[in-house]
Order: structure tokens, then C-alpha cells, then sequence
């Protein structure tokens, strides 16, 4: 059930302000709706609902989160793990359907249900830029600054849903098939695949198109009371984001070194208040005897979880407010190799963001269980003996919801990592080194060991980012780097019973690296289903 939040009084302000009364005639994909004015397309662009919020409340001011935008991979990644025991004794009666895509099969990534996580929503933001791309140069003008920004913003954000669609649906390679490139309002037409190499090279052209109209706009400083309106730092941080994907390092580390002279804002995760856990249940493990042996503590950060995606809106590190909802990502469990990547004694990362014991949650009456008497809540020794430690974590910030638009923490790793790969380790440890000195709770243990090399960057990537972006990181370095990533994990063929144990194995040539569509769409628009999916 999605979850309603609050917009902060400015940013509900600013869209009622920008979008006027002539955005009561909403756009249709009938093409009848009336539009006539630029202030109309300004008010679209400017639309909070196009990367934060789904919807906006003009009375209330109330939003519904944006989307559950990449979801679906997240139990696809080798940065998350259903152990067996664990799955079968705690998560099965609340996650049925996410085991089956974790065993990497197909028909629940088919279904109506998922497609409305990333599929539906980013299809009808494309729609929406290219009406506004499509009335542009047809409506009422006011300033030629105006009409460059608008021309801009919506190129922008159609490139941006495009390149989120190409990572998620096609392989990596430029000759696989594509995502094609919708360009137009034509009821019924629907784009051919293409190849990747089309859709990108797509994406690149409306990325410069956008540069140049937003620059000519005069839009070409950071606009952080306005981040929801992309500027040409925000085009240059999404750049160095696809660029990246792609290999080319040159063009990945011109663009991030560009967007940090813009915005390069850090938050000191060890002295933010907000980030504070606050204990509120805790579950007694006992031992053999019935007795008290350890303390297992539920803590949240209440802070931002009472704001949930209101608290994305106003971080400071983002270029663009762009955020996935809860979707999987609080109770997914990280996986053992994901578990002993951190620091758990320094790291503030792991001490605000991890260490929240949230899949126990999700195990109800299963694993944990209540004294009739004390009404305390308690894991036995013989439920314990299911539970592997890294069992318990999983990402909790923003109640679970996970950043998507581009942050300068990614903009210092990416500069990092092509830094490396160019061979400057020394320049890569010292920019690692700017980040980890705002991540940990002390400078020395943030400075201790790090040499800049190409993995060290890698590993701060995966702590940083998280397990939600694992699938497009294996993704680009099994494509770019041929750095031979499997997946390997024990699975059941039949999730009910323990002894039907397999090993699953995907190789980085495994053609499900490209999700499946859904069904119906694949019929309704005439596209060859993506192969290896059952």
C-alpha cells in the first residue's frame, strides 16, 4: 500500500505557482486536450509529479510517491540473499512473489502488477515531454528564455526515462535490441526496438539539445530551491551517469568534475541529527533453556521516516529530487558478501542506514513470538538457529525509498573510479577520501587504508549506492569491463520445502540481464519477448 506524505509548504507553493489555472486542462493521450499557452508548458516541466511525487494534492498538498522506479531487480542482485531457512521459517507469508524473481524466473516480472513499478509511470513521462516538446514552438510565447527552458527541461527528462527504461529491458551490448525512442504524441504508434547503440546515441542528442537550450536559457548554475527543474549541472551529472554505463570514462569523469564545480555539497552523515536511530521495540533471543541471551534492538530514524519522501526533497546532495519508493527495499535482506564489505564499528552508513533490524519485521508471528504474560516479544533458540546475521539488514533510510536522481556522492565516485581506471590512483584515494570523511564517524578510520585503487572504488560504490543499483553496476562492468560477474546462490525449486535445495548460477552472457516484459504489452506492441525468462 503506498504510503501519503506531506510536501514541505515551499515545494507544494512552487508548483501551484508555476503550473497556473490553465493546468485544469490536463493533457490527454487522446491528443483533445486544449492547450494553447506557454505558461501551460512551463507548468509541466515544472511539475513536481514528473521525479518526486506521483501526484500532488492542489488542496491538501499531499503527494504520493513517484514510483517504485527499478525495483523489480533488486532481488536479482548478489548484494541481497533469501537464505533458505530464513525465507521458508520468516519471509515466505510476506513475500511470496519476490522469491520467485530472486530464483530469477519470469512470471511474476510479467504480471499487470509489476508493471506499474517502472514500466507504466516512465512511459507516461515520456508521453508528457513529447507533448510539450510537441506544442512548443505552436503556442502563445512569452520569453525566448522561457521557451529555451522549457525546450530543455523536456528533453531532459524524455532522455532520462529513456535511458531508465534501456538499463533495466535490453542487454548491454550496442548491437542487442533496444528500447527504440518515442519522439511523438501519435495515438497508437509504437516505436520499433532498434538496437541499444540507437537508443543511446538518442539519448545523447537530446542530452546536448537540452545543454545547449538550457544554457541559452541562462540555466546553467545549480538551483537547489528549484531542483525539480533540471539546469545544466543537472544534464552534465546525468551524462557522466550514462557515460559511465557505457565505458567511456573520459566523458563519464569530464562531466562529473564539471557538475561538482557546480554543486558539490556533501552531508556529514555522523553529525546530522536527523539521522539518529531512536530504539522502539525490542526482542529477546533466548537460549537453550528458555533464558535471555541476547537483545536484538528495532530501531528507526523518525526524523526522516515521519517525512519519507518530503525528506528526499529537501537533501542536500541531490541534482534532481528523483526517488523509488518503498517497493522491496526495506526488508530485503542484504547478502553475506554485501555484510562484510563494511566497516560496522565506523561506518555511520551501516550505523544509520542498515543497522534498523527491519526484515524481522516482516516475519510476523513466524519467527518472533510473544509471552502471553510479559507481552514481550522474544526469538527462541530453535527459531534462532534459522537466522544467518546478515539475515536481519537491510536499507532503511527514507523509510526504505531509494535515491534515483543523481547525487554528488555519486558524482565523487564516478570521478573516482574513471581517476583510477586513467591511472591516477593517488588523485582517486583523495577524492575517495572527501567522501568518506563526511560517511564515517571519524576522519582516521575514513582515511585509514584507502589507495584509490579500482576495486577499493567499486566497494565504496556498493556502500554507498547500495544493493538497489548492483543490477546496473554488474551490468556495465560485465559489458564494459568483461569483469565475469556471476550470481550464484542456493534457491528451492519448491519454496515451501527446504530439501529442494539447487544451486542457481547466472553468467554474466545470461540473456535475462534484460528483464522481461510484461505480457500484454509485449503483444500489444508487437516486441519479441526478451529471451531466457519462463
Amino acid at each position: 500500500m503506498r504510503k501519503i506524505y506531506i510536501i514541505i509548504a515551499l515545494l507544494g507553493a512552487l508548483v501551484m505557482a508555476s503550473c497556473s489555472d490553465f493546468l485544469d486542462e490536463t493533457t490527454d493521450k487522446s491528443g483533445s486536450a486544449y492547450i494553447y499557452h506557454m505558461d501551460q508548458l512551463y507548468g509541466l516541466t515544472g511539475s513536481i509529479d514528473l521525479y518526486l511525487f506521483e501526484r500532488v494534492d492542489a488542496e491538501t498538498g499531499e503527494g504520493s510517491s513517484s514510483g517504485a522506479y527499478l525495483t523489480e531487480a533488486l532481488p536479482l542482485t548478489d548484494a541481497v540473499e533469501l537464505t533458505p531457512e530464513f525465507y521458508v521459517h520468516g519471509l515466505r507469508a510476506s513475500e511470496p512473489t519476490t522469491y520467485e524473481s530472486y530464483c530469477w524466473q519470469g512470471e511474476t516480472l510479467m504480471t499487470s502488477m509489476w508493471m506499474m513499478w517502472t514500466w507504466t509511470p516512465v512511459w507516461e513521462r515520456i508521453y508528457r515531454f513529447n507533448t510539450v516538446l510537441e506544442y512548443l514552438d505552436k503556442v502563445i510565447q512569452t520569453t525566448e528564455a522561457i521557451h529555451d527552458q522549457v525546450e530543455g527541461e523536456a528533453r531532459f527528462g524524455r532522455a532520462y526515462y529513456h535511458f531508465m527504461l534501456l538499463t533495466q529491458y535490453c542487454l548491454w551490448g550496442d548491437d542487442k535490441p533496444g528500447i527504440g525512442y518515442r519522439d511523438n504524441t501519435t495515438a497508437g504508434e509504437v516505436p520499433g526496438r532498434e538496437t541499444v547503440g540507437y537508443t543511446l546515441e538518442r539519448i545523447y542528442e537530446d542530452l546536448r539539445l537540452a545543454e545547449e537550450a538550457l544554457t541559452k536559457a541562462g540555466r546553467t548554475t545549480f538551483d537547489k530551491a528549484h531542483n525539480f527543474r533540471p539546469t545544466v549541472p543537472t544534464v552534465q551529472a546525468f551524462r557522466a551517469r550514462v557515460a559511465l554505463y557505457r565505458g567511456d570514462y573520459e566523458l563519464a569523469l569530464s562531466n562529473a568534475t564539471e557538475a561538482l564545480k557546480a554543486h558539490n555539497t556533501l552531508v556529514d552523515f555522523k553529525n546530522e541529527p536527523e539521522y539518529e536511530l531512536e530504539e522502539w521495540n525490542w526482542i529477546s533471543v533466548l537460549d537453550e533453556e528458555g533464558e535471555p541471551m541476547d537483545e536484538i534492538v528495532v530501531s528507526s530514524m523518525f526524523e526522516l521516516d515521519d517525512m519519507d519522501t518530503e525528506a528526499v526533497a529537501k537533501y542536500e546532495e541531490l541534482y534532481l529530487p528523483n526517488v523509488s519508493w518503498e517497493g522491496l527495499g526495506g526488508t530485503c535482506p542484504i547478502s553475506e558478501s554485501f555484510y562484510e564489505l563494511w566497516d560496522r564499528e565506523n561506518d555511520a552508513r551501516w550505523i544509520h542506514f542498515y543497522s534498523s533490524c527491519t526484515p524481522l519485521l516482516m516475519t510476523g508471528e513466524n519467527l518472533v513470538e510473544m509471552d502471553t504474560n510479559t507481552f514481550e516479544q522474544y526469538i527462541s533458540y530453535e527459531n534462532w538457529q534459522y537466522l544467518k546475521p546478515w539475515n536481519l539488514y537491510s536499507y532503511s533510510r527514507f523509510a526504505g525509498n531509494s535515491l534515483i536522481g543523481m547525487t554528488t556522492a555519486e558524482m565523487y565516485l564516478i570521478k573516482a573510479e574513471c581517476e583510477a581506471r586513467g591511472g591516477h590512483e593517488g588523485t582517486a584515494a583523495e577524492t575517495l577520501k572527501t567522501l568518506r570523511r563526511t560517511r564515517f564517524m571519524d576522519d582516521v578510520s575514513a582515511e585509514a587504508g584507502v589507495t584509490g585503487s579500482v576495486q577499493e572504488v567499486l566497494d565504496e560504490r556498493l556502500r554507498e549506492m547500495g544493493a538497489f543499483w548492483r543490477f546496473y553496476d554488474v551490468k556495465r562492468l560485465n559489458g564494459a569491463e568483461n569483469a565475469g560477474i556471476y550470481v550464484r546462490r542456493e534457491i528451492l525449486t519448491d519454496p515451501t520445502d527446504l530439501s529442494t535445495r539447487v544451486q542457481l548460477e547466472i553468467a554474466p552472457d545470461d540473456p535475462r540481464w534484460a528483464l522481461p516484459f510484461y505480457t500484454f504489452e509485449a503483444a500489444t506492441m508487437g516486441w519479441e519477448q526478451n529471451r531466457g525468462w519462463k
